[in-house]
């Protein structure tokens, strides 16, 4: 018995569903806040970011370490609160640090009370002649130190430095994500323990990535295996024409892509982007902290959800 084709128009009502389906199901694509904040745009004198320690509250607070033409002439620390859809100021202080600008600074909770501490990762022009790690603690308004010592990096900038606790012993360790010049010609995890001072390596690695420096790099558990991934966060030259999300895992030490996905975001750098995971639903999301050329005149978080 022969069967007839099925017309073109009863194919098309098959599969667009599926391809609807498709669609939607993908992550990044919706946007959960688009908003203005207290902040006046721009303001490009330091590192935004969405405060990692927020078990206590509604979300992240936006958090903004100033390094330069400070009213204080130190460092200084502004944060608006996410209860207030960051139009409230809830600290803006000078800290222990002089301003400079020769490494990484970060807000991490680093002595496990559940506030951000200040880090500063010095890279060049260090005392010690290595990489130095120097936290300020939230409990006394960053005006205490309470730790500086140089590590068993020697100073480089060929990528991204970061604190976060890669071995789950509850000390964040140093890491050194290396984007180019590398041995092996892939980008490079490098790991420090915190447990040893920063003085121990206990992690060496190339990954499936090829070098570049077309957006941002970024530990964090992506996939909630307690193990922490490299997220590549790409803002330009995508080949999707969006931003992008490229997921390594750490249970294949960086070798399996778990995730390669275009966002709803069109290329841009006017910012700080990072994955967090914004809402607590325990899926990482996409924030994007817009510090320049925003339609509010206002430093403006964009956040899209890493649900399906």
């Amino acid at each position: 018995m022969q069967t007839k084709p099925l017309p073109l128009k009863a194919i098309w009502h098959l599969v667009l569903p599926l391809l609807a389906a498709s669609a939607t199901a993908a992550p990044y694509q919706t946007r959960i806040l688009d908003t203005g904040t207290t902040f006046g745009s721009p303001d490009p004198y330091g590192p935004w970011s969405l405060t990692p320690s927020f078990a206590n509250k509604p979300g992240p607070d936006l958090g903004y370490i100033k390094t330069s033409n400070t009213g204080t002439g130190k460092v200084e620390v502004h944060l608006a609160s996410r209860a207030s859809n960051y139009q409230t100021r809830t600290l803006e202080l000078g800290t222990t640090f002089w301003p400079e600008d020769n490494g990484v600074w970060q807000l991490i909770d680093a002595d496990g009370d559940g506030r951000d501490d200040l880090v500063y990762i010095k890279t060049r022009n260090t005392g010690t002649g290595r990489v130095e790690v120097h936290i300020a603690s939230a409990a006394s308004n960053f005006q205490t130190r309470i730790k500086e010592v140089g590590t068993t990096f020697l100073p480089e900038d060929d990528g991204t430095w970061q604190m976060a606790d890669f071995d789950g012993d509850g000390i964040l360790d140093l890491i050194y994500i290396k984007t180019r010049n590398t041995g092996t010609g892939r980008v490079e995890v490098h790991v420090a323990s915190g447990a040893s001072n920063y003085q121990t390596r206990v992690q060496e690695v190339g990954t499936t990535f090829y070098p570049e420096d077309n957006g941002v790099w970024q530990m964090i558990d992506f996939d909630r295996d307690r193990k922490l991934d490299l997220v590549y966060i790409k803002t330009r030259n995508t080949g999707t024409g969006r931003v992008e999300v490229h997921v390594a895992s750490g249970a294949s030490t960086y070798q399996t892509r778990v995730q390669e996905v275009g966002t709803t975001f069109y290329p841009e750098d006017n910012g700080f982007w990072q994955m967090i995971d914004f809402n607590k639903d325990g899926v990482l999301d996409l924030a994007y902290v817009k510090t320049q050329n925003t339609g509010t005149g206002r430093i403006e978080v964009h956040v899209a959800t890493g649900r399906n």
